[in-house]
Parts: C-alpha cells; sequence; structure tokens
C-alpha cells in the first residue's frame, strides 16, 4: 500500500460531494487506518475542511484520528497541536470539534496540557485562543476543562 497515495485520495475527495468522493474518501481512509501509525495525523488534519458536504462521514476522520493516538497519546496530540495553525482557516469547525472531544476526556485532556507546555509559543497561542472560545461559548460545559488545559502552559 501506497500511504501518501492513500493520504491524497482522502485530500482530494475531502469535499465529499458526490458518491464516488464518499466511497473513495471511506476506502483511502480505512487503509490509513490500518496502516496503524500516528505518524499520519498531521496528513488527516490537512484532509479536515468546513466546506465538506457529508458532515457525517467527515466525522469518521475524528474518529480515526481519535483511534490512531488511542496507544500514543502524547505524541498523537502533538501531531494534532502543530496542524492547528496550518487547518485553523480551511476547519475552524473541525479544530473546534477535535477539541471538544479532548476536553471531554479528563486523561487525554491532562496530556494535551503536557503536550501544549511543550509546543512552540505561536501553536500555544493559537489552541489558547481556541480553548477560551470554546470556553465562553458554553462556560457551563467548559470552564473547568479548559482551565485545567490552559493553566500553568
Amino acid at each position: 500500500m501506497d500511504i501518501k497515495q492513500e493520504l491524497k485520495s482522502l485530500y482530494d475527495n475531502r469535499l465529499l460531494e458526490n458518491e464516488n468522493n464518499i466511497q473513495e474518501f471511506e476506502e483511502s481512509l480505512a487503509k490509513v487506518l490500518d496502516y496503524g501509525s500516528v505518524s499520519v495525523i498531521p496528513d488527516l488534519c490537512l484532509v479536515f475542511d468546513d466546506d465538506t458536504e457529508q458532515f457525517e462521514v467527515m466525522f469518521g476522520l475524528v474518529h480515526g484520528i481519535e483511534r490512531l493516538y488511542k496507544n500514543n497519546t502524547e505524541e498523537g496530540l502533538s501531531y494534532i497541536a502543530k496542524a492547528i495553525p496550518q487547518i485553523l482557516n480551511q476547519a475552524a469547525e473541525w479544530v473546534e470539534i477535535l477539541h471538544y472531544r479532548i476536553l471531554n476526556h479528563p486523561e487525554v485532556r491532562l496530556v494535551y496540557r503536557n503536550v501544549l507546555s511543550k509546543q512552540d509559543p505561536f501553536i500555544v497561542d493559537n489552541i489558547k485562543d481556541l480553548l477560551i472560545e470554546i470556553k465562553n461559548e458554553d462556560p457551563d460545559m467548559f470552564s473547568k476543562s479548559v482551565d485545567e488545559v490552559i493553566n500553568n502552559i
């Protein structure tokens, strides 16, 4: 399997505008996930696009990324953090979704705090701004978890 070709197929079909795009996207995603390496997470993050036609299909990418970092959480979250500045303009909604899911898991949230403490300040500032926005949108749900992540980084 040519992993680069499968990642390119995911990217090329990311808008999911027709059945052929959906089928190719799902087949390529399955192959990339079977590859099983967290090293593909940055490329997977580039696939997110807020203009996708099929939200449910694209949500499979979220689950896939989570599956990849399940056994190597710190490295996987580090790859996500590093990708955020690159994808924020095209995929702000998906970036938020990734962060909602991180915030909703106490163990993952604490690892993320540790990961962010080691990142470039530019990356940290981008993510802090995003997390504060999430906190302000729904303080009852996210105040405590956002504070857990951003305090002391």
